[in-house]
């Protein structure tokens, strides 16, 4: 499978981790995906902002930004992916797929990190952990490590949305963990699809199932208002 990209001159070097890049008979249906999640994250962050606007509370403008950002960045790595596909992989073309992951890593990096800060906040304790997360980050290709940041950002806002629905026992709670859960085992899907393939296809799905969750549950507080 990478022998056939190199053969098109599409390969990533990885200087830090193991290399982690798409297979190629999946570059199409990843653009799509990556389209489709677009859509579904500008929706998330819209109903956000609307819900923030009728109940005045400060997570879901948090989460309005976070998803504004994981559009924008699932927005020009489809784009970039789709231009190289277009290209076959032609070697003037190649650098804009890690072009487009690298925005794509910053920009979710930073909306989870919005996220961590918002519950770090409600602890009270945020100062001193935020400081101990803050690794300084400087990739450019697909690779294990950038996985791994993302999956300790995600796991530890599952593990907070776990204990909010713990107390709370609502149905909105529920759907919150559920779709941060499903988000962190994207991830770590995007982490295993070097073992077996088939795991990058089961990650965009993840992914796509954890935003209708957070989209769904956007929809019951704003029908509720």
């Amino acid at each position: 499978m990478m022998r056939n990209a190199e053969k098109h001159g599409f390969s990533f070097s990885c200087r830090l981790g193991v290399e982690l890049a798409p297979p190629t008979w999946f570059l199409g249906f990843d653009s799509l995906m990556e389209f489709i999640a677009f859509i579904i994250a500008m929706a998330v962050g819209f109903q956000a902002r609307k819900s923030y606007t009728l109940t005045k509370e400060r997570t879901l403008l948090y989460l309005n930004s976070s998803f504004i950002l994981i559009g924008t960045g699932l927005l020009v790595e489809g784009l970039a992916d789709l231009i190289v596909l277009l290209s076959r992989f032609h070697r003037g073309f190649v650098f804009l797929s890690s072009v487009g992951y690298t925005i794509d890593f910053f920009a979710q990096v930073l909306a989870y990190g919005i996220l961590v800060f918002a519950y770090l906040q409600q602890t009270r304790t945020w100062s001193s952990q935020l400081t101990a997360a803050a690794i300084p980050i400087l990739f450019f290709e697909h690779n294990a490590f950038s996985e791994l940041i993302l999956i300790f950002l995600l796991a530890y806002i599952a593990a907070q949305t776990a204990i909010n629905y713990s107390v709370a026992k609502t149905t909105n709670s529920l759907l919150v963990f559920s779709a941060f859960t499903l988000l962190t085992i994207a991830h770590v899907f995007f982490l295993f699809y070097t073992i077996e393939p088939i795991f990058f296809a089961f990650a965009h799905i993840a992914q796509l199932l954890g935003f209708l969750l957070l989209l769904q549950m956007l929809f019951k507080v704003n029908k509720a208002q």
